[in-house]
């Protein structure tokens, strides 16, 4: 599927040559939806009680930077151990489709992550989220024991996670289960009031893996924006779509070195669940 679309017309003029702002160097493998951050510490929600220290700079998803401002400082004054994680971020994942899996893909192994991956929404059960999270026709088997514990629960390394399967999103355990940040991975609650459920079961935030539709919703993308979130603001947040991601960061350079009057861009973009093939 190819989509046209047209940047909004600049502010400068076409004959206009700005000054350089800043230095862009590019790296000669491009990394995709990562920035270097310095994070010395994070701090945020008052009510947990939970600290992740790090003193040098690292590779960060938008997720990180959403746990960076999230992830309280310790209580009671004790002193922290710098690079040490006391404690996560409890996150569930709704919706185990391909995006949801792939998040979770990227999470596992990254054991200085902030955030902790406890539960799964998912219709098809722990049968259908196991086989598809370890074998997948574009990514390979992935290189992680993933078994079934029981009817509510698998386990990938070890590492225990709960399966609950209900589709709407204010029936499901999220108070019960105290978690922190939900990632909206299904496509389908990507406004304030769809989202929100996610509120009213329990979350204290929500991350929707899509464009949001409403002007209430904000959106970041790393390495564009990603610096202006703040947690106090808003507690539903969008990360964007894959195309956005792509051709943002790209954008912003071109537009800070050169200034952009207006362009066009081309994507190729496989059909989605919400298209019919004939």
């Amino acid at each position: 599927m190819a989509t046209h679309a047209s940047l909004a017309p600049s502010r400068i003029r076409a004959t206009t040559r700005l000054p350089s702002k800043t230095t862009h160097s590019f790296p000669s493998q491009i990394q995709c939806s990562s920035t270097r951050l310095q994070v010395t510490e994070f701090s945020g929600l008052r009510s947990a009680s939970c600290v992740t220290f790090v003193n040098n700079a690292r590779d960060a998803s938008f997720f990180d930077v959403v746990a960076a401002q999230l992830t309280p400082k310790t209580a009671g004054g004790a002193t922290p151990v710098r690079g040490e994680t006391v404690a996560k971020l409890k996150v569930a994942i709704n919706g185990f489709g391909r995006i949801g899996r792939n998040f979770l893909r990227c999470w596992h192994g990254r054991k200085n992550s902030p955030l902790d991956v406890i539960v799964v929404n998912d219709s098809g059960g722990v049968k259908n989220a196991s086989h598809l999270l370890k074998y997948d026709s574009m990514l390979g088997t992935f290189k992680a024991d993933v078994k079934i514990v029981d009817n509510e629960t698998i386990s990938v390394d070890g590492k225990p996670i709960k399966v609950v399967s209900n589709r709407d999103p204010v029936q499901l355990p999220w108070a019960e289960l105290g978690i922190d940040i939900v990632i909206e991975g299904t496509g389908v609650f990507v406004d304030g009031p769809g989202a929100g459920k996610h509120i009213q079961a329990g979350a204290k935030k929500v991350i929707i893996t899509a464009p949001a539709k409403g002007a209430d919703i904000p959106t970041y993308v790393v390495g564009v924006n990603e610096g202006d979130y703040d947690h106090e603001v808003s507690n539903i947040i969008s990360n964007a779509s894959c195309t956005t991601n792509c051709l943002a960061p790209f954008v912003k350079v071109m537009d800070e070195e050169f200034g952009i009057v207006k362009g066009t861009m081309t994507t190729t973009h496989s059909y989605t669940g919400d298209q019919i093939i004939c």
